[in-house]
């Protein structure tokens, strides 16, 4: 008997067999029960998540001569003649390879015969943003006003590059990306349908993979199953056909990162690549480790990890809260390069490069402070207390002002205690790390002990979080710094009304100044 692909095999044929779609499910079933159909649909959403599965459920589903609630019998003529494509009622276009204005044309001269044994005539019109303009110029006056036999139903990946006009004539659907515990359950039914075993954590693992796509997990499972023995599929199987770095090689090169040791990351770079690891795995594996470390120190829960399998890595002890920062920093190098070096003819060298930067990579404000030290052969800034953004407004931002009232100094020695901001921001960081994170955005404005800590509008969500602890944070600044320390925050509209309003009032004095309008 011929092999039959798993995705091919366990494709819905109606849609209580869909997975993840509640939402549309509910809406097209309740269409075709009330007889409420549209003449024009729109089914956008990522690879592998039930558009063209959906739309030839709805295409049975309205021709069934036993609809019962919405679905198709799949038992009736009807059914049985559509699904095995002996009639010509349900045509699929793939837009790819017919995507000229000709092959339009063609559609809508055939558009006007009637279904040969249904009621209606469907065109299922997939990767539909790849026709010409020209083709949709000669769609749209047939999607406006089909003949009453027709239904349209347009699938696409990239629903942005549609004309404003096609979009205008169709009901919308946007199809979510599967979630990874509904993408396990589906493939523990399979496992369980076919007579496999899976580990745990292999199941889990081509999950994470499948990113949200049901056949894509589908034909991983697939290949696993090709070296799997004795009809188990093993986590290190799964990791091999994927081509996943070890876990130890991942961590050795975080820790090189975060140690400013080029040679350490690029020795284990080199180990990956022999061991035939691509590069583009290797920077998702980065960066989701990355991103476990930050979220388990911030929450303290494993659970949350994706990468990380052990809560109790070393890696985890050895990060610090001063280093979160840096950390979210490295992320967004990380998903930067990722493109450049999917689509880079020299994906090794590229990655190389990114390591030696991750490895020497210094805030531009913390290089300008001048602030190194010598490891090897390469310049490593020391590390500074974390969450440093929040920071004095600088003199180069303000308006000319008199010498004397020019700028104000972040450190003062009045009345006994040193003061100092980032010594505040560390100390809160501690108590309330999430706390300590909404301080970053802010910028802090200090005189005579008193901080005033204004956010703009964008970060509104931080300065919501610091005006609901501004009493705690309060008692800590006077617990640093003496009684006579203050604390205060503030948002405002933009930078400009700022420095034009605000700012020329706490120079001048508002005795001094006058607005025109």
């Amino acid at each position: 008997m011929e092999y039959v692909a798993l995705y091919r095999r366990y494709r819905p044929k109606e849609f209580r067999e869909m997975i993840g779609q509640e939402n549309i499910v509910t809406i097209l079933k309740n269409q075709i029960i009330m007889d409420k159909i549209a003449h024009a649909y729109l089914f956008s959403g990522t690879r592998g998540t039930g558009k063209t599965s959906a739309a030839k459920i709805f295409a049975r589903a309205v021709n069934c001569e036993n609809n019962s609630q919405g679905e198709p019998c799949n038992t009736c003529e009807s059914c049985i003649n559509l699904e095995s494509n002996s009639v010509m009622d349900i045509i699929e276009i793939d837009a790819a390879s017919n995507r000229g204005v000709d092959e339009i044309r063609e559609l809508r001269d055939k558009v006007k015969y009637l279904p040969s044994m249904g009621k209606y005539k469907v065109y299922i019109i997939d990767e539909v943003h790849m026709l010409t303009m020209e083709a949709f110029n000669a769609l749209l006056k047939t999607l406006e006003e089909p003949p009453s036999h027709a239904i349209f139903i347009l699938a696409t990946t990239e629903p942005n590059k549609l004309p404003a006009t096609i979009l205008s004539r169709c009901q919308r659907f946007n199809f979510k990306r599967i979630s990874a515990e509904d993408i396990i359950k589906q493939l523990l039914y399979v496992c369980k349908d076919i007579d496999v075993e899976i580990e745990d954590a292999a199941v889990k693992l081509i999950a994470k993979n499948a990113d949200g796509a049901m056949r894509d997990a589908l034909s991983i499972l697939d290949q696993c199953m090709s070296i799997s023995r004795d009809n188990i599929i093993e986590y290190e199987e799964v990791k091999t056909i994927l081509g996943i770095t070890d876990n130890q090689i991942v961590y050795s090169i975080i820790e090189a990162i975060l140690d400013w040791d080029v040679k350490k990351a690029l020795v284990n770079l080199d180990i990956a690549y022999n061991m035939g690891k691509e590069m583009t795995q290797l920077i998702d594996q980065l960066a989701l480790a990355l991103r476990d470390i930050l979220i388990y120190k911030i929450t303290g829960n494993a659970d949350l990890m994706v990468e990380i399998r052990d809560e109790e890595s070393e890696i985890l002890k050895k990060v610090q809260l001063d280093d979160l920062e840096k950390i979210s920093e490295y992320i967004e190098i990380l998903a930067d390069r990722e493109n450049k070096i999917k689509f880079s003819s020299l994906p090794k060298i590229l990655m190389e490069v990114t390591l030696i930067k991750l490895c020497t990579w210094t805030k531009p404000e913390k290089a300008a402070a001048g602030v190194r030290e010598e490891r090897g052969s390469y310049q490593a800034v020391k590390k500074e207390p974390a969450l440093e953004r929040a920071q004095i407004l600088q003199t180069s931002q303000k308006p000319s002002a008199p010498p004397e009232k020019a700028a104000v100094k972040e450190d003062t020695a009045e009345a006994g205690k040193p003061f100092s901001w980032n010594q505040a921001v560390k100390e809160i960081s501690k108590e309330k790390p999430l706390l300590g994170m909404s301080l970053g955005p802010g910028k802090a404005k200090i005189e005579n002990k008193k901080i005033l800590l204004y956010y703009d509008e964008a970060n509104k969500f931080h300065y919501d979080a610091i005006l609901k602890e501004k009493e705690q944070i309060t008692k800590i600044v006077r617990k640093l710094f003496g009684d006579d320390a203050g604390f205060d925050v503030k948002l405002r509209e933009n930078d400009s009304e700022f420095f034009m309003k605000t700012l020329p009032l706490e120079i001048f004095g508002e005795d001094k100044v006058d607005f025109i309008k």
